[in-house]
C-alpha cells in the first residue's frame, strides 16, 4: 500500500503540473473562442479519445456506473461553470485565492462526514498550503463581490468533487467511469455554449494547440489518473497536491510568456511545497489533545 501511495502521489503531481501548465494556453484560447465552447470541445475530445483507446472498457458500463459517473461529472462541470462566471466579475488573483480554499474545505468536510479528524500533519499541511496560496495570489482586496461568491461556490464544489472521487472510484472501474464523467461535462458545457449560437469547430492553430494540450494532458490523462489512483491516498492529501497548481502555472508563465517570478511566488510557493513535505511526515502522533478530540469524534460516530 505504501508503494501505491507513492505512485499515486507522483502521478497526481504530474497531472497537477499539466493543470497548471495549461493556464497559459487557456488564456490564449479564450481570447479566440468563448469559454464554454472551449470546455465543450476540450472534454469531448478527451472523452472520445479515451473511448477509442479503451473501447473494450465500455462493456463495463452499467446503469449504476452511469448514474454515479453523471453525478460526478455534474459536480465537476458546475465547478468549472461557477468559476468561469465568477471570473467575469473578480480578478484572477482573487479567484485563485478563493478557489484555493478547497485545501481547507476538504479536511473540514471529511471530518464532518467521517466524524474522524485527518492526521495532524495533514491539518498543519493544509493550513500551510492555504497561507502559501494567499501569499501567492497577492490578494490585497478582501472585500467580496458577486464574482467572489461564484468562485467561492467553485471552491466548495471542487472540495466535494475530491471527496466523491475518493469514494466512488473505490467502487467502479476507473476508465469507463472517467469516460462517463468527461462526457457529462462536455454535454453540459456544450448546451450552455450552444444556447445563443451553434457550437462551431475551431479553425485557429493557436486555439487547436490549446485544445489538444488541455484535452490530452490536463483532461484525459489527469482525470483518468485521479480516478484510478486518488483512492490510494487520503482526500486531504490529494487537495494538498492540487494546491501546487498555481506554482506550476507561474513556472510555465515564466518560461512561455517571460513573466517574472516575484517574491510572492517564491514565498507562497515555498510554503505550498513545505505543506506538501509536511503531508508526508509523521511527527505529531503524540499530540494528546488532538488524539483525545479524534477519539471523541469517533465515539460520537459510534
Amino acid at each position: 500500500m505504501r508503494l501505491k501511495n507513492r505512485i499515486a502521489t507522483f502521478l497526481l503531481l504530474i497531472g497537477t503540473f499539466f493543470w497548471g501548465m495549461t493556464f497559459v494556453f487557456v488564456k490564449e484560447a479564450i481570447e479566440i473562442i468563448d469559454v464554454f465552447t472551449f470546455l465543450s470541445v476540450r472534454f469531448t475530445i478527451a472523452g472520445v479519445m479515451l473511448a477509442m483507446i479503451f473501447h473494450k472498457e465500455l462493456l463495463k458500463i452499467n446503469g449504476r456506473l452511469m448514474v454515479y459517473g453523471i453525478i460526478l461529472g455534474l459536480v465537476l462541470a458546475i465547478s468549472y461553470i461557477t468559476q468561469t462566471i465568477g471570473l467575469q466579475y473578480t480578478s484572477p488573483s482573487k479567484a485563485a485565492f478563493i478557489t484555493g480554499l478547497s485545501v481547507i474545505f476538504v479536511p473540514i468536510f471529511v471530518t464532518i462526514i467521517q466524524r474522524s479528524l485527518p492526521r495532524f500533519e495533514l491539518v498543519i499541511a493544509s493550513i500551510t498550503c492555504f497561507c502559501g496560496i494567499w501569499i501567492l495570489s497577492n490578494s490585497k482586496d478582501m472585500t467580496f463581490n458577486v464574482g467572489d461568491m461564484w468562485v467561492f461556490s467553485c471552491a466548495i464544489l471542487f472540495a466535494i468533487y475530491i471527496i466523491l472521487v475518493g469514494k466512488f472510484t473505490k467502487i467502479f472501474p476507473s476508465i469507463p467511469f472517467t469516460i462517463i464523467q468527461l462526457t457529462t461535462v462536455a454535454l453540459l458545457t456544450g448546451i450552455i455554449a450552444g444556447h445563443d449560437s451553434l457550437v462551431k469547430v475551431p479553425d485557429d492553430y493557436i486555439l487547436w494547440r490549446a485544445i489538444v494540450i488541455c484535452a490530452v494532458l490536463a483532461t484525459a490523462f489527469m482525470y483518468t489518473i485521479q480516478n484510478k489512483f486518488q483512492k490510494f491516498i487520503s482526500e486531504v492529501k490529494a487537495s494538498i497536491i492540487f494546491s501546487l497548481e498555481p506554482i506550476f502555472a507561474a513556472i510555465t508563465a515564466y518560461f512561455y510568456l517571460n513573466e517574472p517570478i516575484t517574491g510572492h511566488v517564491l514565498v507562497g510557493g515555498s510554503l505550498i511545497f513545505l505543506g506538501m513535505i509536511l503531508s508526508e511526515l509523521k511527527l505529531f502522533n503524540r499530540n494528546n489533545s488532538y488524539l483525545k478530540l479524534n477519539a471523541n469524534l469517533k465515539e460520537m460516530r459510534n
